[in-house]
């Protein structure tokens, strides 16, 4: 893989537009310092346009197809996803070669693009595992697990898979990358669920409340705080690697 490099990016992406589905704005904010709101497009340039989603499969498709109808001839996912095994760890990059449905069925990305990604990603040693989608928050060790022996994916997100299927069924290249922000071991505070919004954003004061309420569960917010951080940091590396790039489209 790391002898295809990303090639002449100017000539072969001309009149190619990128379309990236994010599912919360702390996610955009890896790829740009404009700081948006869910259902907002932010444009980092003439041709690449970052639609916040909001958490979850039916938002992350609408997303796409807003983007496709603009114009976006290409759709990269990007963002954080949870480790189902401990092989996998916050902060490590993921680049995902296929995807499982929560029926099990496989979709696979757009195999040249991702080999072209992978170049300038290689110091950063992404995992290429399989990627898992569900359809709801995996909020403790024991659904990691269960979804880790259920499928073999090492992380799972909500919105990939799906991506994948509505690019495959509608002829459009796609590719995901995502950091680990939580590990296979931790679980999501309870403060954390309870301040949860339906789109994935957090209530910060419903969040203060919470812990008012909770404080035992400080630590282990802090916790999840720090393994995001790291999740934060890789996806800002990748970005200043792919960013000058156009991230290599198709």
């Amino acid at each position: 893989l790391s002898t295809l490099g990303p090639g002449p990016v100017s000539q072969r992406n001309l009149g190619q537009v990128l379309g990236i589905v994010v599912a919360l704005p702390v996610e955009s904010r890896t790829l740009t310092r404009r700081y948006g709101h869910v259902g907002e497009t932010l444009r980092l340039g003439p041709d690449i346009h970052v639609r916040i989603a909001g958490m979850g499969s039916g938002p992350a498709v609408a997303a796409a197809a807003e983007l496709h109808r603009k114009g976006a001839t290409s759709l990269l996912n990007w963002g954080c996803a949870a480790a189902l095994s401990p092989e996998v760890t916050p902060g490590r990059l993921l680049m995902p070669a296929s995807f499982i449905l929560p029926d099990h069925t496989t979709v696979h990305c757009d195999p040249a693009w991702w080999r072209r990604l992978n170049q300038p990603l290689a110091d950063l040693k992404p995992a290429v595992t399989p990627l898992a989608s569900t359809r709801t928050i995996l909020a403790t060790p024991q659904t990691k697990r269960k979804l880790h022996q259920e499928t073999g994916a090492m992380a799972a997100d909500m919105e990939s898979a799906f991506l994948a299927q509505w690019c495959q069924e509608h002829r459009i290249p796609f590719v995901a990358i995502r950091a680990v922000s939580d590990d296979a071991n931790t679980a999501v505070p309870a403060v954390v669920q309870g301040a949860c919004g339906r789109d994935g954003t957090i209530d910060l004061w419903q969040l203060l409340r919470q812990l008012l309420r909770h404080p035992g569960q400080t630590a282990a917010l802090l916790r999840l705080g720090r393994q995001f951080q790291y999740a934060r940091d890789t996806l800002v590396a990748a970005a200043d690697r792919l960013l000058p790039m156009k991230f290599c489209l198709p």
